[in-house]
């Protein structure tokens, strides 16, 4: 069986430490969740342990499975850019700003749902995970 919403998003709130937050599909990782550069690379690493699923490539990253463009990113970095210096110094070098997807909570089930199909998967939660999650 494919990994459920209800799932998720008990992964996400352990991984993240979040309790009280209200988490659906509509929920925005970065935006409303405050989950952006270091934190969410790792939340995406939790969520592939912790479903057995795997969501990166070693050439393209998470790039195929988010079907992200070539300046496309899911978090922001962070760190601080004072004054907007590194912008400017990265236009005077012809280097586009980088985009930032909005990326949802729904949005990540369904790329976890798609590989999961995509790897032939019969457990949705892998039993091997070194993480103490505990599903609801």
């Amino acid at each position: 069986m494919p990994p459920s919403l209800s799932q998720l998003i008990e992964c996400i709130r352990q991984s993240a430490g979040l309790r009280k937050d209200h988490i659906d599909e509509n929920t925005l990782i970065e935006d409303d969740l405050d989950i952006t550069g270091d934190d969410g690379s790792d939340l995406l690493e939790d969520v592939e342990e912790f479903f057995g699923i795997s969501l990166h490539t070693g050439e393209e990253g998470y790039r195929q499975a988010f079907s992200l463009g070539e300046n496309e990113y899911l978090f922001h970095s962070e760190g601080v850019d004072f004054f907007g210096i590194c912008r400017f110094l990265d236009w005077l070098r012809g280097i586009e700003p980088s985009v930032i997807r909005k990326l949802t909570v729904g949005e990540l089930h369904q790329v976890l749902v798609t590989a999961y199909h995509n790897q032939g998967h019969k457990a949705a939660v892998n039993p091997d995970s070194k993480k103490t999650f505990k599903v609801i």
